[in-house]
């Protein structure tokens, strides 16, 4: 079952290209971005925890294999 984006997360992943390595994005976002489960980007990701979960946009554009 696919999360439906909010107005701000739809910002968020128009701007990801722009964004640093070091930004951080919302795991639903990461997870639409890669096209996969929510599931999927928390086993396949480091995951930063601050009050939600969050993913690295450098950790993205390496893949999940050069994390794993």
């Amino acid at each position: 079952m696919r999360t439906e984006l909010t107005e701000h997360d739809q910002q968020i992943l128009a701007q990801l290209a722009n964004l640093p390595d070091t930004a951080k994005v919302p795991v639903k976002v990461a997870a639409f971005h890669e096209g996969v489960s929510e599931k999927t980007i928390k086993r396949r990701y480091p995951i930063v925890k601050a009050g939600k979960n969050f993913v690295r946009v450098g950790d993205l554009r390496k893949g999940a294999s050069a994390s794993a």
